[in-house]
């Protein structure tokens, strides 16, 4: 793996590993300020994950960010951009292209204070 450009790659995610990768997120979410009023939600499609908020009061989820999985607790981010309605390649605060899940979730939260 090249830590200087953004990540190609990664690892499908099996589905019994995705609820491992669900609770872990709902466990890191319910310790955020915004878990009164957001939900964190999960999709997977491959090696990708998708991260969604929901507002509390609203029907739809929009979407926050997609990982990719590359290795336990190893992920790539893609944050949402809503000027552009696409996901973009992202270091994480670390300065490195990868980080773990709740990495992630933080740099994603962007959207949910």
């Amino acid at each position: 793996m090249s830590y200087n450009t953004p990540p190609k790659g990664g690892t499908k995610i099996l589905p019994n590993f995705q609820t491992n990768i669900i609770a872990q997120a709902n466990a890191y979410a319910i310790t955020r300020p915004w878990s009164s009023e957001y939900e964190l939600q999960l999709r997977f499609k491959g090696k990708f994950c998708y991260l969604d908020g929901k507002h509390c009061d609203e029907e739809y989820p929009f979407p926050l960010g997609r990982i990719t999985y590359f290795d336990n607790n190893v992920w790539a981010l893609a944050f949402y951009t809503f000027s552009n309605q696409r996901y973009e390649p992202s270091i994480f605060r670390s300065g490195q292209w990868f980080g773990s899940l709740e990495e992630a979730i933080s740099i994603c939260e962007l959207y949910l204070v």
